[in-house]
């Protein structure tokens, strides 16, 4: 009989469960880098306005403590060029990691791979899926999935927290709890247009 200790030993067939935790520079450094890449990539404002969410975003990206990270909020704030451009540019730039975004009502059955971070864009906006009578939730299985493999999850919406809930199962809800979630508040920064 073996001990506990040498279980641990031997069982390479059982891996620990783990959260990655990426460090990607100096506070001051990562202020520069963000509102250079988000002025870059955001051509939809007429004029640079830093957030409070922002500099959250910031500190996540300073150390992420192996959390993933939620951007929540009204439209208009910079949430999906952040996270679709912003938060990749800085990785790669940093560390060469490569981050791709799906929105939420594009994806799809997640593809298994063995990149540590799953993007998804605008969660809320998805529909549930038939495939032959079988529901499917693409958005949860893919939740599911960044928790299981010990993913870095990133994610944002236009959902507040009572809407999440609404829209989604407890277990979805306890998963996305591992997420530094932002919390984005005031008007939209696109430029006025009368509609």
């Amino acid at each position: 009989m073996r001990t506990i200790e040498d279980a641990f030993k031997s069982a390479n067939f059982l891996k620990p469960k783990a959260y990655f935790s990426y460090t990607l520079g100096a506070r001051k450094d990562l202020k520069e880098d963000f509102i250079k890449a988000f002025k870059h990539y955001d051509k939809t404002i007429d004029t640079y306005k830093h957030l409070p969410a922002y500099d959250e975003i910031i500190d996540w990206l300073v150390d992420t403590k192996g959390r993933g990270l939620m951007l929540m909020g009204e439209c208009g704030l910079g949430k999906s060029t952040i996270l679709n451009y912003v938060i990749p540019t800085i990785f790669y730039a940093k560390i060469n990691k490569v981050l791709i975004c799906t929105p939420a009502k594009e994806l799809g059955q997640i593809e298994r791979n063995e990149k540590p971070f799953i993007l998804i864009d605008d969660l809320g906006t998805e529909n549930i899926k038939n495939d032959f009578g079988t529901r499917v939730d693409a958005v949860s299985d893919a939740i599911s999935y960044a928790e299981d493999s010990s993913k870095t999850l990133l994610t944002s919406t236009n959902l507040n927290p009572k809407e999440l809930k609404a829209k989604y199962d407890e277990r979805t809800l306890d998963r996305l709890r591992r997420c530094k979630v932002v919390q984005f508040e005031g008007e939209s920064l696109r430029a006025k247009q009368t509609l």
